[in-house]
Order: structure tokens, then sequence, then C-alpha cells
């Protein structure tokens, strides 16, 4: 019996393993490396220079970087000062508690690239917001849509990682990512607004003065500088978007030691220890599927996958746009964004780029799209992480994500195909 393509079984066995509860690193990586083996694709030695080929990348030094620099805000003044004043902003506008989770959660997204953090950090609005008269599956979900900003809005991971695969510009792609960022604000923050108009959720009282907000504003200054300080360094060409997560590191260590004074020195040892494990989970994540990634490229199965692809939209870019989103929101629910983007970027990019589509404008498609993958079922991390906060079944936040889901939707048809969301802020910088 004739056996299918590497390709193929690398791909069944990755899904078995998946179904056996293998992690998702190591389904990956014995998938690519089964398949390497039956098909004898090159000599063994070269699984070695592929597992680390994949993550010795400078540019790559970016993730842990950040990671720290997220794990910091967590635990510092930083975050708490931000849904200060995010709140005062907001004000008491009905669901103006829930709005806050939002605004703060994009505060946090462009000081952390991390949504792990931003849970971190507004995980206890969980608590306050059903305490005050929120539905607890309303509020689990909106801390968890709170926390798909950070994927998005730059600096983001996911974005330095797209545009490593890519090959393509890393400051562009920050560029491309706040239109969207600030398009998934405005309209999650309006669906709360009405929701709670509608449904009469209580107004929490918040004392608002001009006073008061020069106050919060000027607590705040220090966490709302450092994206400025950031993102100008790197529009300058001062430093790269390595450096630029260096920077952020010291800068964050730099506001807590000398202005708010919250970190004790006996909490460092155990903040760079789990900063380690979550940079080892993404690492690992990335060296295997690039022995999975290898299997699909050496036997044409991304050659076929592109062909495929253009053959069904007939080369309307439309309807490429609409498979390739349709396929990437079913791999999200599966797949962590870090997975998805490493195994999939190779595979689409040829096909979308053969109908037209702007390498840049792709990647804050496919950014926007794979957030979703946080509040998405059956994998949802910060879903999962807020219901964990909540105390609630996960199956009770995920009934009460699907508007949240909905609304994200609606985003990611308004960034796919009005590419000047995206590509607006980066005309600005070129």
């Amino acid at each position: 019996m004739e056996l299918p393509s590497s390709g193929l079984l690398a791909f069944v066995l990755f899904f078995l393993f998946l179904l056996a509860n293998f992690p998702i690193s190591i389904s990956l990586g014995l998938a690519g490396v089964v398949a390497f083996a039956i098909y004898d694709l090159a000599p063994f030695q070269t699984l070695p220079m592929i597992f680390s080929g994949a993550i010795s990348s400078f540019t790559l030094l970016a993730i842990p970087l950040f990671v720290v620099a997220g794990a910091m805000l967590s635990k510092t003044g930083v975050a708490s000062r931000l849904i200060t004043l995010a709140q005062v902003i907001v004000g008491e506008l009905p669901g103006g508690l829930a709005i806050t989770v939002v605004v703060a959660g994009a505060f946090l997204g462009a000081l952390s690239g991390s949504n792990i953090a931003a849970i971190a950090a507004l995980g206890f609005l969980i608590g306050a917001m059903h305490k005050v008269g929120y539905p607890i599956g309303f509020a689990t979900a909106t801390v968890a849509a709170g926390c798909t900003f950070g994927v998005v809005i730059p600096p983001s991971i996911n974005l330095i990682l797209y545009g490593v695969i890519a090959n393509t510009s890393i400051p562009k792609l920050f560029a491309a990512g706040i239109g969207p960022g600030i398009t998934l604000v405005g309209v999650l923050s309006i669906y709360i607004y009405l929701v709670a108009k509608h449904r009469r959720y209580p107004i929490v009282p918040v004392e608002r003065s001009w006073p008061i907000f020069w106050r919060t504003l000027r607590e705040a200054s220090w966490g709302l500088l450092a994206p400025v300080i950031v993102l100008g360094g790197i529009y300058s060409g001062v430093f790269t978007a390595t450096e630029a997560a260096a920077v952020m590191v010291v800068y964050v260590f730099l506001v807590d030691r000398f202005v708010y004074r919250e970190m004790k020195w006996r909490e460092y040892p155990y903040l760079m220890l789990e900063s380690g494990i979550t940079t080892g989970v993404v690492m690992l994540i990335l060296a295997m599927a690039s022995i999975l990634s290898y299997v699909l490229m050496i036997d044409g199965t991304a050659s076929l996958i592109r062909d495929w692809l253009v053959l069904v939209s007939g080369g309307s870019r439309v309807i490429m746009l609409l498979l390739v989103n349709f396929i990437l929101v079913f791999a999200g629910m599966f797949l962590d964004p870090v997975s998805a983007i490493y195994l999939l970027v190779p595979l689409f990019l040829p096909a979308v780029q053969a109908v037209g589509v702007d390498t840049i404008h792709f990647g804050a498609i496919m950014t926007v799209n794979l957030s979703m993958a946080h509040i998405t079922p059956p994998v949802g991390l910060a879903l999962y992480l807020a219901s964990q906060i909540a105390g609630i079944p996960f199956t009770t936040a995920a009934r009460a994500a699907v508007p949240f889901v909905i609304c994200e939707v609606i985003v990611l048809m308004l960034v796919t195909f009005i590419p000047i969301i995206s590509l607006g802020f980066v005309y600005l910088i070129t």
C-alpha cells in the first residue's frame, strides 16, 4: 500500500498526538520527527541544525526580553496606575468598569506585548466587576477579551515572530498593529456600552475632576512614556526592535526602583524564573514547529497548498482572504498563536501574495485573527486563565465570550478588507 505524502502524514500525526493530550510542542516535534524518519527525508544529523536554527535569531531575543518586561509590569505599580487612569477617563458611562478593562488592556498591551501579563494585571477586576453587580460570566469574558490586545498593539511578540518568518520589517509591522488595535478597542467598548445600557448594569461612581485627572495622569505618566520611548526609538532609528525590548526591561526596572518602589529585591529571582519558564515554552514550540515546517517544505506540501488556495479562490483576493481567515480561525481553536504563525505563515504567505495582498497587511490580518485564539475554545488560554481566576467552569466563560468573539470577527473583516486601517500608520512612517 502506498504511503501518503510526508506532509499529510505529519499533519495527521500532529492532530492524533493533540487528541492524545500531548503538549503542543511535543505534538509538533514528534509528528515531524516520525515523518522525517519514515520517509528518510535527510540525514538525522540535520535535525539538530533545524531545531537550533529556528531560534538562533537576534530578532527573536526580543521575545524573552518582552516576557520579562511584561512580568515586571504585572508586579510593579505601573499596571494599577494605568487602570486608575482608564477608570477616570471612562467615567460613569454605562458599562464604565468593563470599558475600563478594555482600555487598560490596550495600555498594557502597548507596554508588554503579552496577554499573560495583561491577565495577571487585570484578573482582580473580575471580582471587582462581579461585586458591584456584573454577571460573573460577563466579567470573566470581558477581562479575557481585554487581554487579547497584547498580541495586536505593538510591541507584539506575534508581530515579531511573523516578521522573522516572513522576512519583513518589524517596525512596519508594529505600525500596522496600531490601527487594528484602536479599532478593536472601539468596537469592544461600543458593544459593552450598548449591552450595559440595555441590561442596566450598575454604574460605578467615579470621582472625576480636572485636578483628579491630572494627578492620575501624572502618576501613570511613567507607564505611558514606555511605549513612546520604545516605539520612538525604533522609528527614529536609535535602536532595533530587539534593543527596544532590552530598553523596556531597564526602563520598567528603573521606574519601579526609583519612583514606585513596589517590588522587593527578593521577588526578582522568582520573576526571572517565571519568565524563563514562559520563554522556554515559546522557544520549544518554535524549535519543534520548525521540524514539522521543514517536512512540509521539503516534500512540496507548502507549494501544493499555495496552488490549491489559488485554484479554489479563482485568483480572487476577496475569496482568498475569506478562505485563509476561515482556516486561521479554525486553527486558532486548537493551536496557540505562536505555533499557528510558525506553521501557517510559510503555507499561506505565497498564496496571498499571488493575489496581490501586501505582506505587511497580511501580518496585521493574521495577528488580529489569531488574537481570537486566546478566547476561542477548546484551547482559549486567556479565557481559561480568566475562568480559573473567577472560579467558574470554562464552559460558562466560553458561552459569555461568544459576543466578544463576534465583535473581534467584525474587526477582523474591517482590517481584512479596508487595508488603510493597518497600513495607514505604515504610510506615516515611510
